[in-house]
């Protein structure tokens, strides 16, 4: 037994008391639930380090699933994964020690038990107004600054039924989600969530945050509407599956709240409280409150934001701010409606049990910075959140009267594929758009020496990285939608909304390089003496990897996916099939549409230029920008079959970005897209179709394979000797295809679920050989 007194600390832990309490419980955090139980055992302060709440919160939030409060997050956790029975454990009380304080401790269970009953109303930093007009509200401030609005709601049914008694009357027994710093979703009945919030003591308490609710309880969507101010929403032009989530139910007690973040997207908010209070604080763009940490990848521009609770920013870092670094702040009250606009930070600290609704959304005013956030890139990105932080070699020139306890930002603490953007420097907030925050700089980029932070779009778009094209490049994982849902919202605006066509283009632009490619498209228009695009055929169309465009019968397709190499040796394949169908006769030619010119578009001097190409032979230019050894380079198709072949076994990773595409301009085929009309089919059509497409199967699997010289032997341990030579590279090219499966599946985006992504690689044999063998058969 320890020695009691101040003693018992070190005592207790022997050598590891020179660690602090703080890495002592990040150490135990990383043990599994039995681990903890026998460390418990170890020592006094070993037992009270393992028994704190937070810790097994933790545990229990990473397991997620159905949530049952059992009055102790301990309790609850053992309960859940079977390690007590009801009665053990769960009676037995808990041991004291004196002789232990710990600081750190002490300043966690403060924030599990302070009330925040004290704050009282605000000092009008956040303008009230009631009755705003929608012309006032976009003249002064819609993208300019947040502002609390009164009266928006007054009709709402939800003023009277969302109450917290009548909302567990009328929907104690629907789940609904949680929000929650956890890798698993959890869920949990209403009447359960309310019995936890009685009885629970968490310094972040868990808050109903569910995007679902109009699916589990659509009866909520009658009880409110969208006000007036905020019903342009560019994004309902998509299905309701296929847009990003945009509204949420949420209900949170005292000390829950949302740590500091811009909205997903750069999109605008309106959040309207029915019961309770809201404590908010709000920075403009590119201002990084101080104690958080933005981190950008430089590989594939996702976005995580490091941050404290929003309890814990409010009680430890708030205080210690100067009056010229506080955010502007407001408290608000059932009834009223606060707006946020696009890229501006905020936090929320409920002061006491709140039920609310909000929704973000894509106006005008936004359009353009929700579609420069979905570019491709790394350093817009970080510009738009945090500023002038974000431009590498970029260092803050005011560093006076900064918070004590947090930790400026170094050029020297970033690694190579990601930046670390830490908030310091003063701020002069104001509506203005042109001016949010100002910095010094240092020397390093004199083009930047004397600029300030601006939201302006023309500003932010500077920092766009130019090498990076939107078919080529990743696309980012924090992006609200994905690559090809972002193509097809930009072409369903482009064709329901032409009034706003100039502000449409303006942000394809910005998201999809459209410009680039209409003006790849006029040079293969004029070259192959094509008519001119009308109006509605400006967009490429469809949800491909490569831009593709239909001006009047023709389909033009820029290949543009995977960088030179692959996109090249697409359109020599593409050819060599189309001769090869021509040349055997094949009934498959009246299948597939007709191929009018072909060739490869080059980009120098400043100018596009056509070098049209039907497949055979190697033209001069390819040779200019693709120098490599071709094993079929004397062969009919240089770039046929066996050439991409034995392109994707070399695996050799290629740079994207040369200044030439090849493309191909077929006939547009008669019909509809399979997906457009599956639904009004009828049993006996769909049984005609599949009956057509297998005998087109069967005339696929009876074509010859283009012949090959001196085919090499691919470097693969699992292709068998007995395996026919004309195939080794293929089923080469397979088994290494279906080691990459769901990487390469997940890239698609949103189009693939990922419940079958996850299960992709039941549905591949073992041997890939074995698809050959029902060929061969």
């Amino acid at each position: 037994m320890e020695s009691a007194g101040n003693g018992r600390r070190d005592a207790a832990l022997g050598g590891l008391a020179v660690l602090p309490d703080e890495l002592l419980c990040a150490v135990v955090d990383l043990l599994q639930p039995t681990d903890i139980g026998r460390l418990a055992c170890v020592s006094s302060v070993m037992y009270i380090l393992c028994n704190e709440e937070p810790l097994w919160m933790s545990k229990y939030l990473s397991v997620g699933g159905h949530f049952e409060y059992k009055g102790s997050w301990k309790k609850t956790t053992l309960a859940r994964l079977n390690l007590c029975s009801e009665n053990s454990e769960l009676e037995q009380k808990a041991r004291h020690f004196d002789g232990f304080n710990s600081l750190y401790l002490y300043r966690r269970w403060y924030r599990c038990f302070t009330t925040l009953s004290s704050y009282s109303f605000d000092n009008g930093h956040v303008e009230r107004k009631d009755d705003l007009s929608l012309d006032h509200f976009r003249s002064q401030y819609d993208g300019k600054g947040p502002v609390l609005l009164g009266k928006l709601a007054d009709s709402w049914p939800a003023r009277t039924k969302w109450s917290m008694q009548q909302l567990v009357h009328d929907y104690g027994e629907v789940t609904f989600r949680i929000s929650q710093r956890s890798p698993k979703k959890i869920i949990m009945k209403l009447k359960d969530y309310v019995s936890y919030m009685e009885l629970q003591h968490d310094e972040d308490p868990l808050y109903i945050f569910d995007d679902k609710f109009g699916e589990s309880a659509p009866a909520l969507l009658e009880d409110y509407r969208v006000p007036h101010l905020f019903q342009e929403d560019l994004f309902d032009v998509l299905d309701y599956e296929q847009r990003p989530a945009f509204r949420w139910f949420i209900i949170g007690p005292e000390r829950s709240g949302a740590s500091w973040h811009v909205d997903p997207g750069l999109t605008s908010a309106w959040n309207t409280l029915l019961c309770g209070r809201k404590r908010w604080a709000l920075y403009p763009p590119g201002r990084v409150p101080g104690g958080v940490t933005v981190h950008v990848s430089a590989e594939d521009g996702d976005v995580d934001i490091e941050t404290p609770t929003s309890l814990q920013w409010w009680l430890d870092i708030y205080p210690h701010l100067a009056e010229h670094e506080k955010p502007l702040e407001c408290t608000q009250l059932p009834g009223e409606t606060i707006f946020v606009p696009s890229g501006w930070w905020h936090c929320v600290l409920n002061l006491e049990t709140t039920v609310a609704v909000t929704q973000n959304f894509v106006n005008q005013s936004n359009f353009e910075h929700v579609c420069l956030d979905m570019a491709p890139g790394h350093c817009h990105k970080g510009v738009c959140r945090a500023g002038l932080l974000a431009v590498p070699g970029k260092s803050v020139g005011d560093m006076e009267n900064h918070p004590p306890g947090t930790i400026t930002w170094n050029h020297n603490d970033m690694t190579s594929t990601e930046e670390r953007l830490k908030g310091l420097g003063s701020v002069t907030a104001s509506n203005s758009e042109s001016q949010c925050s100002s910095f010094e700089f240092s020397d390093v980029d004199k083009s930047l020496e004397n600029q300030v932070f601006s939201y302006d779009i023309g500003f932010l778009s500077q920092f766009l990285e130019k090498e990076k094209d939107h078919y080529t490049s990743v696309w980012s994982p924090t992006n609200p939608i994905g690559q090809r849902e972002a193509r097809e919202w930009l072409r369903r605006l482009w064709v329901l909304k032409p009034e706003l066509r100039g502000l449409i283009w303006k942000g394809a632009c910005l998201a999809i390089n459209v410009d680039k490619w209409y003006a790849c498209l006029e040079e293969i228009r004029a070259c192959h003496s094509l008519p001119a695009p009308s109006e509605d055929e400006k967009l490429p169309v469809g949800t491909g990897s490569n831009p593709v465009f239909i001006v009047s019968d023709n389909v033009i397709k820029i290949n543009a996916e995977g960088g030179l190499g692959y996109s090249a040796h697409g359109l020599g394949t593409e050819l060599e099939f189309y001769d090869l169908l021509r040349k055997v006769g094949s009934p498959l030619i009246n299948h597939i549409p007709e191929i009018i010119a072909s060739g490869f578009l080059v980009y120098e001097d400043g100018v596009y230029r056509t070098v049209p190409w039907n497949g055979k032979g190697m033209p001069d230019v390819l040779a200019k920008y693709y120098p490599l050894e071709l094993s079929y380079a004397n062969s009919c198709f240089p770039l046929g079959l066996w050439s991409k072949q034995q392109f994707g076994m070399d695996g050799s990773a290629e740079s994207s970005n040369r200044p030439i595409w090849p493309y191909m301009v077929t006939r547009k085929c008669k019909g509809d897209i399979f997906a457009h009309v599956r639904d009004t089919l009828s049993k006996a059509d769909l049984l005609n179709l599949a009956s057509s497409l297998g005998v087109q199967m069967r005339n696929i699997h009876l074509l010859p394979l283009p012949h090959g010289e001196s085919l090499p032997e691919p470097e693969d341990n699992n292709v068998k000797d007995s395996d026919p030579p004309e195939w080794k590279q293929v089923i080469s090219t397979l088994n290494r295809r279906k080691n990459n499966i769901k990487k390469h599946l997940a890239n698609w985006g949103g189009t693939v679920p990922t419940v079958l992504i996850e299960k992709a690689e039941e549905y591949l044999p073992p041997d890939m050989s074995s698809l050959i063998k029902l060929v061969k058969g």
